[in-house]
Formats: C-alpha cells, sequence, structure tokens
C-alpha cells in the first residue's frame, strides 16, 4: 500500500525547487521546500546532477513517486528534452532522455518520475491552493516563457480551437509568436532599449527602477489584453489566472490589461504563490496512461533460432544460412560497445525505441559506466509542417491513393535542431538514437534497427507506433511518404553500417557485424535463396492455405493474400549460429543492383521487377471488379515507375472454378458505369456477366491481364498471381456489396477505374490475347521447357519446365523468380551452394548466379514457373 506522498520539483530558469506533497491533501503548504541555484546554460552533466540532488535530499523518506514540472517543448511522456531557441537555457539538455538520466545519477531504481508541463501543473496545483472551482478556466506563468494551461470543470483541457499547440506561446503577435512578447525578455530587452538600463532581472525592473519601468510594463499589460481577449471571448473562459515570477509585479501591468478585457465577463486572480502551485501540480497532474498493446494480429513472430522439424514441407519462416554469427539479446550488444564513447543507434520506421532503449541501457549497467541517451525524434519538424511538406504525397483526400513522396529523411528534420543535439565531453557513452539518428552528423560507431513491414504494419493497427513525426499511424503515409524516404536513408547507411540488428521481437534482439552482413549478402547474390512470406486475411480470403500450409495460425478468419515475394514488404532471414535475423529485401539490391537484376539493373534500379504471390478464394469469395492503371497514369498520379500489369496462374482450382476477364462483345462503357453507380448508390446488384466475360479456370493456366483490363478471380482458385511489382494500385469498380472484415465499404475508385480501362479488350480478343498458349521450347529425353507468352505490354515473360531427374537453366544475365508448382521438392544449386525448395515455394536465383541447376527425385514430373524480365525491357 503507498504512502500517498510524492516528492514535486519545480525546476525554473535559475533554481530548483523541491518538496514533499501529500497528495491526499495537495493545498496544504509543504513543510519544507529544498531549493538549490541551476545554471540553466551549464552543462548537461551539471544540470542533471543539481535534480538529481534535490530528489535525494528526500531519500530517507518513502514516497511513491517522483513529479517533475518541466518548461517545454518536452516530451513529458518519454521524458525526453525538446527545449531548444530559449536564450541557451537548457540548450545542452536538447534531445537528452533526462528521466534516464535522473533515475541513474539520483539512483531511484524502479521509482516512477513524471514529467509534466509547469503551466499545466501550475493549473493542476492552482485548482488545490486557490480553490479554484470556475466552469472555464485560463492559467498563465509569466516568467522565463509564456506558459499557459485551460481548466474545464476543474480537468484539464485543451483549451481554445486554432491553438497551433494547445497552448499561447507559439500563436501569431504582432511581429513574432506570443513567448516573444510575454516573457521575462522581452520585459528585459524592451526596458533596455527604452532607458539604456540593463536590468539584471523583472524584479529589480519593477523594485529598483520602478518610475521609469512603468511605461514598459504599462505596453506589456496592454499587448497581454490585446492578444488574450479574442482567445477568452472564443473559450468562453471564466476566470483568468496570472502566476510566474511576473505576476508579482501586477500592480504595474494589471490596469491596462484590465481595461482590454473590461467587457468580458472575467474574474482575475494574480496568484503570489506559484511555486506552491507548481509543486503541488507536479505530484497531482494525472499521468498518461502506457500503451500496451504492441502488435494487432494473430501470427507468429520470427522465431529467435531455427527449430528444424526435419520435415520436407512448407516453411512461413525460411533462412539463408551464413557462416558469419548471429548474435542474440541486449547483454551480448552491450558487451560489444561498453567501451565506445559515441555510439550512433538509427533505424526504420516501427522500432519500439523506448522499449529498446531501456533493455539496452539495463544492459550497459553492470558496466558502471555514465550513460546519456539523446533522441533523434526531438530534432523532427512540428507535425504541422511535416503535414503541409506531404499534402501532395500522403495528404490527398483519396482513402487509399497518394503519390510518392520525392524528398529525403532530412526532409522531416529540423537542421538546426540536428545541430543542437551535442553531447558532453564528459566521461561515459553517450548514444544518439531514433530514426534519423545519423542525420545529426556526429560520428561514432554505428548501429542500425531493421524492422519488418508486415511488423510495422502490426504495429501500426495496434497503435504502439505512428508515422514519422506526426501522431497519425497510416499505411498510405507508410507507402507514399515514410518508407521511400527511409529507404533512401538505409541504402546510403549501408556501406557504413556497422552493427545491423532485428527489432521485430519486443523482448529481444538479434544482430550481426555489418561487415559479415555485407559479406552474406555477397553470397546470397551468387546463390539460390527465398524470401519470408507473410499472410493477410481479407473478406473474399479462403482456406487453400490453411489446409496446404503448414505453419499459419489456424484460427485466422482465412487468408485471402500471401506476400509470397512482394519485395517491398518482404524481408530475407539470415541464420547464423543457429540464430535467426531478418533484414528488408531490398538490402540486396541497395548492396548490388547488378549481381541482384543483372541487365534488368539500368532500368529499374533499387527497385525488384517481379512479384509472386497467392490469392486464395477456395470456400471464399469473388474478388473485387477491377483495374489497374496505365502506365502514364501511375506515373503522373503516384510517381511510379512502372505500373501493375498482372498474370493469373492457376495454381489450384475447384471444378468450375471461374475468372472474370475483359469485356463482352457488346459492351457500353456508359451503361456500364450507370450500373456501377446504382451498385454504389442504391445498393442494386451488378449483373456482372451481362458486361464482364467469364472463363473456366483449370490448373496451370495462365491468364494475362495487362493494365486497364477488367478482371477478378472467381471463388474456388488458389491464384499464384505473377505480376510487376507494384501491388497498391487496385481500382475497384464492384465488389459484390460487400463490407471489409471490420465491417466498413471497401474504397471504390469508378473516376479512375474509368479513366484507364481499355475497352477494346472485349469479345474474341480476350481468349485470342489475353490467355496464353504454350508454346514448346525445348524437349529432351526427361523433360519439356514451355513458353508461357505474356501480353506484349508485360515487360515479363514466363517459362515452365517439366521434367524429371536434373535440368540446367541458364539466367542469361537475368534474375530469375522460380516456383515448383507440381512435385513435393526440389534441389537448387547455384554459386556453390544447394538449396531446398518445397512445393509451392517461392525462390530467387540472382543474375549473379550465371545458371542454376535443379534437381528433381520425386514421383512423376516437377512442374517449375520461371519469370524474368524480357531482355528488349532492359
Amino acid at each position: 500500500m503507498g504512502t500517498g506522498k510524492k516528492i514535486a520539483i519545480d525546476i525554473g530558469g535559475s533554481h530548483v525547487s523541491a518538496c514533499i506533497v501529500d497528495t491526499m491533501h495537495p493545498g496544504a503548504a509543504p513543510d519544507s521546500i529544498v531549493r538549490k541555484s541551476l545554471q540553466a546554460d551549464g552543462s548537461a552533466a551539471d544540470i542533471i546532477s543539481t535534480i538529481a540532488g534535490c530528489i535525494t535530499a528526500f531519500k530517507d523518506t518513502p514516497v511513491d513517486g517522483i513529479g517533475i514540472a518541466m518548461p517545454g517543448p518536452f516530451d513529458y511522456q518519454q521524458g525526453i528534452s525538446a527545449i531548444t531557441k530559449v536564450g541557451g537555457k537548457f540548450s545542452r539538455l536538447f534531445g537528452l532522455h533526462v528521466r534516464q538520466a535522473l533515475q541513474d545519477a539520483a539512483g531511484t531504481g524502479d521509482q516512477p518520475i513524471h514529467f509534466t508541463n509547469d503551466a499545466h501543473c501550475f493549473a493542476v496545483g492552482a485548482r488545490h491552493v486557490l480553490g479554484l472551482n470556475s466552469e472555464k478556466a485560463v492559467l498563465l506563468t509569466l516568467g522565463t516563457g509564456f506558459g499557459s494551461a485551460f481548466l474545464e470543470n476543474g480537468e484539464l483541457a485543451a483549451g481554445p480551437e486554432g491553438l497551433p499547440s494547445a497552448a499561447f506561446y507559439d500563436c501569431p503577435f504582432q511581429d513574432g509568436q506570443a513567448d516573444d512578447y510575454f516573457s521575462t525578455r522581452w520585459l528585459l530587452d524592451t526596458f533596455r532599449q527604452q532607458t539604456g538600463v540593463m536590468a539584471p532581472s523583472v524584479k529589480a525592473m519593477a523594485e529598483q527602477y520602478e518610475t521609469i519601468a512603468r511605461p514598459v510594463f504599462h505596453a506589456f499589460g496592454g499587448n497581454l489584453g490585446t492578444f488574450l481577449r479574442p482567445w477568452l471571448a472564443q473559450y468562453s473562459c471564466t476566470e483568468l489566472v496570472i502566476g510566474g515570477n511576473i505576476a508579482r509585479a501586477y500592480t504595474l501591468f494589471s490596469g491596462p490589461l484590465e481595461e482590454q478585457l473590461s467587457d468580458l465577463p472575467i474574474k482575475i486572480t494574480y496568484c503570489q504563490d506559484t511555486e506552491h502551485c507548481i509543486l503541488a501540480g507536479a505530484a497531482m497532474a494525472p499521468r498518461q496512461p502506457d500503451h500496451t498493446e504492441l502488435r494487432r494480429t494473430s501470427q507468429p513472430l520470427l522465431p529467435v533460432s531455427t527449430s528444424n522439424t526435419g520435415e520436407d514441407t512448407y516453411t512461413v519462416f525460411p533462412s539463408f544460412h551464413t557462416d558469419h554469427p548471429v548474435q542474440e539479446g541486449y547483454a551480448s550488444l552491450a558487451a560489444l560497445i561498453k567501451e565506445d564513447n559515441l555510439i550512433i543507434i538509427d533505424g526504420y520506421e516501427g522500432v519500439l525505441w523506448e522499449q529498446f532503449r531501456t533493455a539496452l541501457h539495463q544492459a550497459l549497467l553492470p558496466y558502471n559506466r555514465a550513460v546519456y541517451w539523446y533522441h533523434a525524434g526531438a530534432c523532427l519538424q512540428t507535425p504541422a509542417a511535416i503535414n503541409t511538406m506531404l499534402e501532395a504525397y500522403s495528404g490527398t483526400p483519396d482513402q487509399v491513393f497518394g503519390k510518392r513522396f520525392e524528398g529525403s529523411l532530412a526532409d522531416f528534420f529540423d537542421a538546426e535542431k540536428l545541430s543542437s543535439i551535442r553531447p558532453d565531453d564528459t566521461p561515459g557513452l553517450h548514444i544518439i538514437y531514433g530514426t534519423g539518428a545519423a542525420l545529426t552528423g556526429i560520428k561514432g560507431k554505428t548501429l542500425y534497427v531493421d524492422v519488418p513491414k508486415n511488423e510495422i504494419q502490426y504495429r501500426l493497427r495496434a497503435g504502439s507506433i505512428t508515422n514519422i513525426g506526426t501522431p497519425t499511424y497510416t499505411y498510405k503515409r507508410c507507402y507514399f511518404a515514410d518508407w521511400p524516404a527511409l529507404n533512401k536513408h538505409k541504402q546510403s547507411l549501408l556501406p557504413h553500417i556497422d552493427v545491423i540488428i532485428d527489432g521485430q521481437r519486443p523482448d529481444t534482439i538479434t544482430w550481426m557485424q555489418g561487415a559479415q552482413l555485407r559479406a552474406s549478402l555477397d553470397v546470397m547474390l551468387s546463390q539460390p535463396f527465398r524470401a519470408r512470406p507473410w499472410f493477410e486475411a481479407g473478406v473474399w480470403g479462403g482456406d487453400w492455405m490453411k489446409k496446404h500450409l503448414p505453419g499459419l495460425n489456424p484460427g485466422e478468419v482465412n487468408y485471402a493474400w500471401s506476400f509470397e515475394l512482394i519485395t517491398p514488404e518482404n524481408g530475407i532471414v539470415l541464420e547464423g549460429s543457429s540464430n535467426l535475423l531478418e533484414v528488408t529485401f531490398d538490402m540486396l539490391a541497395f548492396h548490388n543492383n547488378h549481381q541482384l537484376l543483372g541487365k534488368a539493373a539500368p532500368r529499374f534500379g533499387t527497385a525488384f521487377p517481379i512479384r509472386f504471390d497467392f490469392l486464395d478464394t477456395f470456400n471464399g469469395g469473388n474478388l473485387s471488379i477491377q483495374c489497374h492503371p496505365r502506365p502514364e497514369y501511375t506515373l503522373q498520379h503516384f510517381g511510379e515507375d512502372f505500373t501493375q500489369d498482372e498474370t493469373y496462374y492457376i495454381l489450384d482450382c475447384e471444378p468450375n472454378a471461374e475468372v472474370y476477364l475483359g469485356f463482352q462483345e457488346d459492351i457500353q462503357p456508359a451503361a456500364f458505369r450507370s450500373a456501377l453507380e446504382a451498385a454504389i448508390n442504391d445498393g442494386t446488384p451488378l449483373p456482372v456477366e451481362k458486361y464482364v466475360q467469364q472463363f473456366t479456370a483449370n490448373k496451370h493456366d495462365l491468364f494475362l491481364i495487362p493494365n486497364g483490363t477488367v478482371h477478378a478471380s472467381g471463388k474456388n482458385n488458389l491464384v499464384l498471381e505473377i505480376s510487376s511489382t507494384p501491388y497498391i494500385f487496385t481500382f475497384k469498380m464492384y465488389d459484390w456489396l460487400r463490407t471489409d472484415l471490420n465491417g466498413r465499404p471497401r474504397p471504390i475508385h469508378l473516376d479512375r477505374a474509368f479513366d484507364n480501362l481499355n475497352f477494346d479488350r472485349k469479345g474474341q480478343t480476350v481468349p485470342d490475347t489475353l490467355i496464353s498458349k504454350p508454346q514448346l521450347q525445348d524437349e529432351w529425353s526427361s523433360g519439356r521447357k514451355w513458353q508461357l507468352p505474356t501480353h506484349p505490354e508485360h515487360f515479363y515473360t514466363v517459362d515452365r519446365y517439366e521434367f524429371s531427374g536434373e535440368v540446367q537453366i541458364p539466367t542469361n544475365g537475368q534474375c530469375h523468380i522460380c516456383m515448383l508448382v507440381e512435385g513435393h521438392q526440389l534441389d537448387v544449386t547455384a554459386g556453390g551452394g544447394t538449396q531446398r525448395f518445397q512445393y509451392a515455394e517461392t525462390f530467387v536465383i540472382p543474375a549473379g548466379a550465371d545458371s542454376y541447376t535443379c534437381r528433381y527425385e520425386g514421383e512423376g514430373k516437377a512442374m517449375l514457373v520461371v519469370a524474368y524480365v524480357k531482355d528488349n525491357y532492359c
């Protein structure tokens, strides 16, 4: 049972005050207050030492926690300082994880330390100390800065609408911001300009130079009233409470202030005991609850180590063996960096930075070194500035689509703030951490934390992470803005990373040396390998994958998609010393795109051109009637260099399963659109067969779906979708009047669809040109090679090998993407390495392999599908 007592601390510009507050009687005057002088422009170590001294002054008093009133800007939830540009005060704390530094300096252990804005503390404390009971109160602290807070019926509130930061300090006023006019520095600067006298403080102005200072205070009060009047009126304020050091001189400015507010029904109170109010509020301020749900999914995490069961079946956790060790745990990483002075820990979106930092800090404690953490997140631009920057990209009204951001990760940051993170030149380990940490330009050992895209999405859904620099968490922002910028940043860092860390597991990490990662990538770029697949449910999803792919959670409602090889969202898993480490697939291209893509590298750069994925409608439903954008539309509207040209390879199907493809001969676009609008507006079912052709699906058929083609898979198909890599640009026209799995309407994009539909793909043209006709290319005693021609608009082609025994396949300078579509398992050798792949597993042969040998020893003949870029499209 707690004591009900807390240490309360008020951090000001010149001193720190602390006392014990009985939270059962917060309005009572404290027994004693400890005050220590503070050099706010001093070193971080000195400032932390002073504050810690106030905590240890009460070390013999049992307390339930520590509440600290801190001026802003400050990350009060995490305890990280973002104070900058206030005349040098607390500038050396910028970016510092103050909570951790205080816990270490004061030896508080796991004693909770909570930070609250000092103006909010004043409001909460004033409610108890002054007995405030107004319906709507505005409370100001006038001192080093212009603090403000709002109470509604005694509870902290957001205040009037339209405040940039839910506070007054950064509101425009005259030639600057409100903080420029309603603070100590304005009074002292204006007094010096008007009198030539340099007063040491506002107190000296009011007491020693009262006569000549009166005009300055008069102007101050008039300006304050002019500024406040519209805000107080809008808020329907009934009480204004003014505290802070400047409030002690209220007799010099209250007249013009009250004159400006005379026609408003507001009670004005000048508080002479601001310190008492702030200390009471520091102990009593409400605490934000910690977010407990980290990921929202039923899918398992990648295990830390391999669990080789000896079964030759499809695996959801494929790995590539490396002779280099993969380490596990924070303790091993701490042992590596314990002697360093400066460490940079950068990382991708989705890292649970506070959990990571806390765990690594605990692992460093046994080495008895001071550790100071500086968070790069303090350097981000404001959320409003970031949203404005991205308005044309991910800020578009369209729920699904935006345009690829052309800038860099540095654009999300304030360059001046990045240069403001400057660790003290003091003994200890100084760690700059967080997404973008390397942008500070500080040199030190560079660690990089990677997170797979599926885990990022699971964390976004749980709300445990947000988009870069804003409180939002949307996939659209990730796809169109965050990930393009982060990918450029990762690519620039890859040659210099000293340690790569897999940060997908909340409780532990795996890691390896950066040089060894790059060496492992070199090996992969000459040998066969698999990407790690992941799986998603959907409203039309089926149960084929549940029944045929071991390792999937059978309790999932269905599986609509597999991300077999959708490289912007897949990872590759390295296995070393039996431990598993996942990095994003694109690291292969960032490391050496010519070894990966060969002839196709000049055209596609670091973008991987081809994807393989499953669409499972077994015992499910039809896909939406849809089409994909034409190339010029894709570039203009979405910023993508190539479009979403698809094919459906029927891996399995039930009898009478169908594919919707192309229009009926008598299609009338206007009539088709009217029928679609009736479905949207009136819920009238669309007679799909009246407008769109249906074809019976048979195993190993290949349906061709170049951009602009109307299409959909019917139910009871397991489609291997062999396509160009863009994967979200689907324009749905009719979705069978369904909602999604959460009961929400699925987005329909009629205008976009009709801007792209090709109405000439109709009638007999469809079976003649959009259903591939296999052509025999080669035959030998134990097998045959077929070409499955694709449409002229497809930049890739598909081959199928049917064989037993052994076949050698040249890559001819192209990257091959392969799948065993008949047969149990296949041994594939290239570049001195052999991998075994199972039925329905997608694998990659990099162009650097030159050739590969496939050996099949099962019953009957194997069927191997191979896709690659056409030479004439390179």
